[in-house]
């Protein structure tokens, strides 16, 4: 299987500027706006696919801002460059994290998860999205084993999958919605196109092609992530300081 660390950046390019491409951006903005718009903190970390993630007008935090990981190199205004799976930020600084693909696109989905749940504060909220492998698109992929091109080359991480991961790190899972029934299809105009998957978002009787995950950051029982101790908030984002972890087989024990 190919995955997102292979992606050339004009791939990713050419991607972003189909019409299609256009259309789930259109689809996925509406809900992440909506979604959004309920949650409440200091800082949003946005780490995603859209060249305008215009919803991200629509938070209520404090302070937004967006980081770039390596496969969007060249393609977007990002305040922050960082790896996708050793993020600079320090323990519980974050309050909200949105990733809009950024699973898909590596090929270390488990590791960026732990990144964000580590950086995320207690109560914080993470909201994925992510291409649905259980899906027609996903039948349609695995009958494609010698495509180069975007979303057929990316490495999607199944909703169940992903609930598995977050209910083990001690996460409380809200929300589960897929969405994107008729993309990438056509049928007739985009337009008319658009109208179809908007209706269809959130059917629970035929699996969308993409689904939407809101989870919260339990209180309390993180040992999961490390130790029980109180963490001070600190005023702004703070960036890692080098110090040695245990290696976290450890702190499961």
């Amino acid at each position: 299987m190919k995955h997102g660390h292979r992606i050339k950046t004009q791939v990713h390019k050419t991607w972003l500027g189909r019409a299609d491409t256009q259309r789930l951006m259109a689809l996925e903005g509406s809900w992440l706006a909506d979604r959004v718009s309920h949650l409440r903190g200091r800082h949003l970390l946005y780490a995603g696919v859209d060249q305008e993630p215009k919803f991200l007008s629509r938070s209520r935090a404090d302070h937004t801002f967006r980081v770039s990981l390596p496969w969007q190199k060249g393609l977007v205004d990002a305040q922050a460059w960082m790896s996708d799976t050793d993020w600079p930020f320090r323990d519980e600084t974050l309050d909200i994290v949105v990733l809009q693909h950024a699973l898909d696109m590596t090929d270390r989905p488990h590791q960026l998860i732990r990144e964000a749940t580590r950086s995320l504060v207690s109560g914080g909220y993470l909201v994925v999205v992510g291409f649905n492998p259980y899906s027609l698109w996903g039948g349609a992929r695995w009958m494609r084993p010698l495509s180069t091109g975007l979303p057929w080359v990316s490495n999607p991480v199944a909703p169940l999958r992903l609930t598995d991961w977050l209910t083990l790190l001690d996460f409380r899972v809200e929300n589960v919605t897929t969405a994107g029934h008729l993309w990438p299809v056509k049928l007739g105009s985009e337009a008319f196109s658009r109208r179809v998957d908007r209706v269809l978002a959130g059917n629970r009787f035929v699996p969308g092609n993409i689904y939407m995950t809101v989870a919260r950051k339990t209180v309390a029982g993180m040992t999961t992530i490390r130790a029980t101790r109180k963490v001070r908030r600190q005023s702004g984002i703070g960036f890692a300081i080098p110090a040695a972890r245990e290696p976290y087989s450890r702190r499961q024990s």
